[in-house]
């Protein structure tokens, strides 16, 4: 490999090293400049930003929202000094507040699997916090400056909208002294271009002269070392400011190649996940990454803000059982005998997206079906899900889950998965074509 080949490869690790940054940081200018209300968690740093309702058919703001639970978010800006967060009454359902750091590792997950489901008070720090925890909080120590709290709570449909906010009324987060402020204002943001969009859109020079900055502000991991290594021989130094001016040409040229061939490689590692019966199943590493940064791009790229696996799994479909890609100009049936309904402690959801991951509208507003649903059952137990564009009428109608045009990025969401979800002893049967 001639020296050039070796800078182009440097580069394109390093833009997979830094996507979940950049995307976190581009989210964050996001949700935290929209006016309150407009979108999901959108509001002001260090406030707990309570989402009413399901969102709607439009909403293009994050990939992959769910119709199960309903978020309570927050960005915790810790610049200022560490965030309270508050449980101010007993929870009585599942429910689960994961913390992520601005690489995508959760590093904390408060909850009814993890914490119980009990009143408590958390007292959140930042890097490098020696300060004296008052009486009845427990400390939960951030390993970067901001941290994106992703709050859900179980949500049995709309009917359970009353009894969810009530939960949600329970919860708050504030600083802990007062007047304490985030950091500096982010000046110009685009509110109208998806954050996945405004990252693709990116020259190699602009987001790697982006990821520098953030590097000096969100420090690297244990393990980055080698990575950070590789790093500097392109010019790119942790602490540093990116200097185009003093690049080589041959760095130049392959930090401007690096996007293109760096999300070619993400979206390949995203179809190259386990795949069973037409499902993409990723059981271990999700939430906590290690070196793994291929993965932890691609995650980033499908679903910012994914849950531990203990918390959460998500098999997606890739093809159906004839081994093509499912399109909503057929109709399909995905059936579950009553041994394969898939083995949720909590409950579990199929969602329908299109192929980039976002939702369609559609008459009835339904994206997603599950457990907690009206759904009719075989006299013996097993399910059929009809995935079609047509109401297919009749009984079938509850057991109907609408499909909009082109690639289908149906979704499954399995809850505090057992033991057969998570060792491979259970996969999502096949979806089948009706009518081949």
């Amino acid at each position: 490999m001639d020296a050039q080949q070796e800078l182009d490869r440097i580069a394109v690790e390093a833009y997979e090293y830094l996507y979940p940054l950049v995307s976190m940081e581009i989210t964050r200018r996001v949700i935290t400049n929209a006016p309150p209300g407009t979108g999901l968690g959108a509001g002001p740093s260090n406030e707990l930003h309570h989402v009413r309702a399901f969102p709607p058919g439009d909403f293009r703001d994050v990939v992959r929202p769910n119709f199960d639970t309903l978020y309570s978010i927050a960005w915790l800006d810790l610049r200022g000094g560490p965030v309270v967060i508050s449980l101010e009454r007993d929870v009585d359902r599942y429910f689960m507040l994961p913390m992520l750091d601005m690489w995508t590792d959760v590093f904390a997950s408060i909850g009814s699997r993890t914490t119980g489901g009990g009143a408590a008070r958390y007292l959140v720090v930042g890097p490098g916090w020696d300060g004296e925890t008052p009486d009845g909080m427990t400390v939960i120590a951030s390993p970067t400056p901001v941290t994106w709290l992703i709050g859900r709570v179980q949500t049995n449909g709309t009917d359970d909208y009353a009894a969810v906010h009530e939960i949600q009324d329970g919860m708050s987060v504030r600083p802990l002294e007062a007047g304490s402020a985030p950091g500096a204002p982010d000046g110009d943001v685009d509110l109208s271009t998806p954050p996945p969009a405004q990252v693709h859109a990116m020259t190699g020079a602009q987001f790697f002269a982006l990821g520098a900055e953030l590097l000096k502000a969100h420090p690297p991991h244990a393990v980055d070392q080698p990575m950070l290594a590789r790093m500097a021989r392109l010019g790119i130094h942790s602490g540093g400011s990116l200097d185009a001016g003093v690049l080589s040409a041959e760095a130049a040229a392959a930090i401007e190649r690096a996007p293109a061939s760096a999300l070619e490689q993400m979206q390949a590692a995203m179809r190259l996940a386990p795949v069973d019966n037409g499902w993409s199943f990723s059981r271990q590493g999700m939430g906590v990454y290690g070196a793994d940064y291929l993965f932890r791009a691609s995650i980033a790229m499908a679903g910012l803000g994914a849950n531990l696996a203990a918390d959460a799994v998500y098999p997606m479909i890739r093809t159906d059982a004839a081994g093509e890609v499912p399109v909503g100009e057929h109709d399909y049936v995905l059936r579950f005998s009553v041994d394969d309904l898939p083995p949720a402690g909590a409950f579990w959801s199929l969602t329908m997206y299109d192929g980039e991951g976002y939702t369609v509208p559609n008459a009835i507003d339904r994206y997603a079906l599950g457990d907690r649903d009206p759904l009719r059952y075989g006299d013996d137990g097993s399910l059929e899900i009809i995935v079609s564009r047509e109401d297919p009428g009749g009984d079938w109608t509850p057991n109907w889950l609408p499909a909009p045009d082109g690639p289908l990025g149906l979704t499954m969401r399995i809850y505090d998965p057992q033991a057969p979800a998570l060792d491979g002893g259970w996969n999502p049967p096949p979806l089948h074509r009706l009518g081949s």
